[in-house]
């Protein structure tokens, strides 16, 4: 059941590269989905502009929630009145409540940008069987660190993306609904992108010597990337080549994909929903961390074929997504 409290609410806009605004903002509840309207100018002629719908469930202090499921004037959009995005909200959580909700406009200038150059990072690779399986996996030392170069594909047991839970573990392998581990191994996305966990699988995943990492871990690689550390202790999309060099060269929809400069080689694996269902494979990655924002979300770090950043915000726990383990 959607339950949506708009006791307080109020948008505010940012701008990434050039003079824009956003005016005459509103958000409300239509049927099962948020709405926000916008008006958008510019002193600049000819600007289009890719808008981002954010959410903070702490009167602004905090934008954690970046919604994945919407529609309406998000790319490529021109100034001018009557702009809408609509928040499919049910497609990623069972309900948004809060006394506190805020919703923020973040506006990007689209411009012409030269290529993004190949460039190699310092790292060593390896492999070792994890012995619960015998399932063999790649890993990659970048700077101090040593990571899977692999989705976690431990798969214990599977269920169906209509049954869930916060607290108890649940696994899945993408576009599979049924209870036969065996089966659900012979997928092409099992092969491809591994397994889909919910948080509190995701926390014993990892085999021995290796964890799931926690927000430290994450920033620590950021930092590796190229990342300031102003950006990479920041939240939303940042980095501007960060997520390039994490992502495959191929793989991704639309031509979204990166150079994998760092040998990290994420996929866009999708993942299960708080409606049950799958969603985003090929489009849209998102790796867990360990470390929790409260009793509901956790952290963790997006990729997306329509960016080069990497997002770091939260999701619901009760959500299913890709793991990364880190050694110990």
């Amino acid at each position: 059941m959607l339950r949506v409290l708009f006791m307080l609410m109020f948008a505010v806009s940012s701008v990434s590269v050039m003079a824009q605004q956003f005016l005459n903002i509103k958000a409300k509840r239509e049927d099962k989905k948020i709405v926000v309207s916008y008006d958008i100018s510019t002193d600049k002629a000819g600007l289009t502009f890719d808008v981002k719908l954010e959410c903070s469930a702490d009167g602004g202090k905090t934008f954690a929630i970046f919604p994945q499921f919407v529609s309406g004037d998000t790319k490529e959009v021109s100034a001018g009145t009557g702009k809408k995005i609509s928040w499919d909200v049910l497609r990623e959580k069972q309900e948004l409540a809060g006394n506190q909700l805020v919703f923020q406009l973040v506006g990007t200038v689209n411009q012409k940008v030269e290529p993004i150059q190949k460039k190699s990072i310092a790292v060593s690779t390896g492999s070792f069987t994890d012995t619960r399986d015998g399932h063999v996996y790649k890993w990659i030392k970048i700077g101090t660190q040593t990571w899977m170069l692999e989705n976690l594909a431990y798969l214990p047991a599977v269920s169906p993306s209509r049954e869930g839970a916060q607290a108890k573990p649940f696994y899945y392998v993408y576009g599979y609904n049924g209870l036969n581990t065996d089966d659900a191994k012979a997928t092409g996305n099992f092969k491809t992108y591994g397994v889909l966990y919910n948080w509190s699988a995701a926390k014993t995943a990892c085999p021995a010597g290796w964890h799931l990492p926690d927000d430290e871990d994450w920033k620590q690689l950021e930092l590796a990337l190229g990342m300031t550390p102003e950006q990479a202790n920041s939240i939303g999309s940042r980095g501007a080549e960060s997520g390039a060099k994490m992502k495959t060269t191929d793989g991704w929809n639309k031509s979204g994909n990166g150079t994998n400069a760092s040998q990290f080689s994420a996929l866009p694996a999708g993942g299960r929903y708080g409606d049950g269902n799958f969603g985003n494979a090929g489009s849209n990655g998102f790796w867990w961390s360990a470390s929790a924002f409260d009793n509901s979300f956790a952290w963790g770090r997006g990729l997306g074929y329509d960016t080069s950043e990497v997002y770091k915000g939260v999701n619901y726990m009760e959500s299913g997504f890709s793991v990364r383990c880190i050694k110990d």
